[in-house]
């Protein structure tokens, strides 16, 4: 009896039993993992139950037939959802729960750990207070996050991949220029999108960072920063910036002084074997002194209607460089015969342009982008070749005058339908270039070029298994004098992912896409070297098709995580240099050739033995090269290691990097980057920091080589520098905010122009 009484209250007990799922999503229908799920009987403030959302952003409760619950989402940077339950049936589907971005600064919360949530197509970093409290900047906050196939930089202030690829940097969706990362104030950060595998959306480029600011109320912001090195004096990087709202209209403006003034040596060994005997060169470097100046202003207005906005931002960019850092002096033997080389050369652009965007919110998964930038841009050049041997000189001179005029108009639409994302967009290029050669060689040059870019593209999931298909189709067109050229190439886009429970993840992404030549190279051009050489332009060159295979396998935990990363990518007939002998002259120029291979490969391995405050990276590599001549083929092998060290507590941090030398080869010649490393020491107070940075202190010079393996006319270059070795550079920054801060919206396109077209003498 006992037991059928204890059988019976069993089976009352499983009826009243009940189970509550549902799934989280963001604000663009994505899935959102880790959120906090928590239940609460209605009417009572202690938790019952919480749970954390998976990888597809579902969850799973247990509650009971007939209760009345509350149940609350959280997560960072989103506004809670409460969702009253009343009498709950057997089984409770919720369905899909999309959260909000939280509309407030956030201020009072704190993470006390850097978050991040992998998505099929990019990771999502939550930055802790710790990493913001001790970063100066974006670009340092960028360095403490240590994201996985990044390298930054600080003291050259670059962001690009270990692979060596440039990266894309937006801001809140638009693109930026690091100089506008710089002057963002980590405090502000809300998240970073890191794009690790963009699709067409992006143009295919190698990785997108993508800031989101909090928003803002009414008010304003000054800060600026100042950068210089102390040993030697000649390096310094300077930002002002401000910003000011009121009502829905705000304006910004900013301002940065790039310099540069050091010393090289430029070492040079050159072989001439068109004749017998074969002329044999060695130059032996001495000082000479390289400079530049660059000034970036931005100036813009934005107006913002609830998800509509016009922007409109007037941009100039300034360089004067009277030391260029190709110029060398260097005493030249040959045969016995002792000569003086000197040559030099001056260049400076200003490069005006105007941007013109609006932004168009159907409804909250459907959206439209419209852009237009014109840019013109201004450049001169002079340089002057002298060779002489006390009783002779032989002197090369020549001057170039360009103007170069351009219209980029973009268009792009992406709609969110449930699970699933396509998009779809247009973008054309019009550019119209005259430049002017004067001196040894004369001639005028005027070119028209446009380029077309259509593309769609679709995001779906199957469960655990998410694919993205997409098309793009793209036609350039030149015309030089008589000259007419037309090119068409398709680029589909492939990427499957899969995730194995919640910490493994295989992808793949394979494309095609294509580049056009440079428009220096497209120029019917002849400019001398030296007086044994020429570099001559080619008007035939034609677009180049580009095939890629990407393929990755991670693991994550909460302390530690790896990556394995390959990639193969193959160039069909691209254009590479051409060496030929003509008349007693060698002539350098560019020819579609055959192909060219590159394989990368590497393993990403990070840890955190000591929660967030220290964080450690080692990256091993390997790239290999196979290039393809129509007359020669030449491979190469690079091994190489990269370190990265991160430590942080409370005000105070620390970061130390070493890299071996990165090689990349290209046509007939290698480029060998310098062996390097760095330290950085700092704090950091809301208002203002200083940091301590140090580069290469453990070297006696800073070295560089190029290797050309040319059969006619091979060479190899080293350039070398004191001033680039036992740097020490101190950094202060400042940050002022005035009023309270509004909501403020950012343009997700932004488009430039900055090739001037025209062709460098220079050896």
């Amino acid at each position: 009896m006992k037991h059928f009484v204890f059988a019976l209250a069993m089976l009352q007990a499983l009826c009243l039993c009940a189970q509550t799922t549902g799934v989280v999503v963001d604000e663009n229908k994505q899935p959102l993992p880790a959120a906090t799920v928590s239940l609460y009987r209605m009417g009572e403030e202690k938790t019952m139950t919480g749970v954390m959302t998976d990888s597809l952003g579902q969850f799973e409760l247990g509650t009971q037939k007939g209760q009345d619950y509350v149940i609350t989402i959280s997560f960072m940077g989103y506004t809670p959802q409460h969702i009253e339950c009343r009498n709950v049936p057997g089984k409770f589907e919720l369905g899909t729960i999309a959260m909000e971005p939280e509309s407030q600064t956030l201020s009072g919360v704190t993470v006390t750990a850097s978050s991040v949530i992998r998505k099929a197509d990019r990771q999502i970093v939550i930055p802790s207070q710790l990493q913001r409290k001790t970063s100066s900047n974006g670009v340092a906050l960028l360095q403490h996050l240590q994201l996985s196939r990044i390298s930054v930089n600080t003291l050259n202030g670059s962001v690009t991949t270990t692979t060596g690829d440039a990266v894309e940097l937006r801001i809140n969706g638009v693109k930026a220029e690091i100089q506008d990362v710089k002057a963002l104030q980590p405090a502000d950060v809300l998240k970073v999108e890191y794009h690790d595998n963009p699709g067409l959306r992006y143009g295919n480029v190698s990785a997108v960072i993508d800031i989101i600011l909090k928003e803002k109320t009414a008010g304003g912001n000054v800060s600026g920063e100042l950068m210089n090195t102390i040993n030697p004096l000649g390096i310094g990087d300077y930002q002002l910036s401000s910003n000011y709202h009121a009502g829905k209209s705000s304006v910004k403006a900013s301002v940065n002084w790039n310099r540069r003034d050091l010393n090289w040596y430029r070492e040079n060994t050159e072989s001439f074997n068109a004749t017998s005997p074969a002329i044999e060169n060695q130059e032996i470097g001495q000082k000479t002194k390289a400079k530049y100046d660059n000034v970036n202003l931005s100036v813009g207005y934005d107006y913002t209607n609830g998800g509509n906005q016009l922007s409109v931002t007037f941009r100039d960019l300034y360089n004067k460089t009277p030391n260029s850092v190709s110029d060398r002096n260097s005493l030249l033997e040959q045969e016995g015969t002792t000569y003086t080389v000197t040559d030099r050369t001056r260049t400076n652009s200003n490069s005006p342009s105007l941007d013109v965007y609006y932004q168009r919110e159907f409804a909250k998964d459907k959206h439209l982008y419209l852009d237009l930038t014109g840019t013109y841009i201004n450049s001169a050049s002079h340089r002057l070749y002298r060779q002489a041997d006390g009783t002779d000189t032989q002197k090369i001179t020549s001057d170039v005058d360009g103007d170069k005029y351009s219209a980029i108009a973009e268009a792009i639409y992406e709609q969110n339908v449930k699970d699933s994302r396509f998009s779809f967009g247009l973008r054309h290029q019009q550019s119209h270039t005259r430049n002017i050669y004067t001196g040894t060689d004369s001639s005028t040059v005027k070119m028209n070029n446009n380029e077309t870019y259509a593309f769609g593209e679709w995001y779906s999931k199957l469960g655990r298994f998410d694919y993205t298909l997409g098309l793009g189709v793209m036609r350039t067109h030149l015309s030089q004098g008589g000259a007419k050229q037309d090119k068409y190439i398709l680029r589909p886009t492939i990427q499957l992912g899969y995730r194995f429970g919640n910490h493994v993840r295989v992808r793949y992404k394979g494309y095609i896409g294509g580049y056009a030549p440079s428009l220096s190279d497209l120029s019917d051009v002849e400019q001398q070297i030296d007086i044994y050489q020429l570099r001559r332009g080619n008007p035939n060159l034609h677009t180049v098709t580009f095939y890629s295979n990407e393929f990755s396998l991670s693991v994550d935990t909460k302390w530690f995580s790896a990556e394995w990363f390959t990639r193969y990518s193959y160039d069909d007939k691209p254009f590479m240099e051409q060496t030929t002998y003509e008349d007693g002259m060698y002539i350098r120029s560019y020819a579609n050739q055959k192909g060219f291979h590159r394989l990368n490969s590497q393993v990403s391995i990070q840890a955190q033995p000591w929660a967030e405050h220290l964080m450690i990276q080692v990256t091993p590599y390997v790239n290999r090269y196979i290039s393809k001549g129509n007359d020669y083929t030449h491979t190469h092998t690079n091994w190489g290691v990269r370190g990265n060290l991160m430590a942080m507590y409370n005000n105070w941090y620390m970061g130390a990097n070493v890299e071996t030398s990165f090689h990349n080869l290209w046509g007939e010649t290698i480029n060998k980057d310098e062996a390097s490393h760095s330290l950085v020491a700092g704090y950091n107070r809301e208002r203002w920091g200083v940091e301590l940075q140090f580069q290469n202190i453990f070297s006696s010079h800073y070295e560089m080589s190029v290797e050309n393996r040319s059969r006619l006319a091979p060479y190899r270059q080293l350039m070398w520098s004191k001033n680039l070795c036992r740097v020490f550079g101190i950094d202060v920054h400042f940050n002022l905010d005035f009023g309270k801060h509004r909501s403020q919206a950012e343009q997700r396109i932004k488009n430039s122009d900055t090739d001037a077209g025209i062709m460098s003498g220079a050896k």
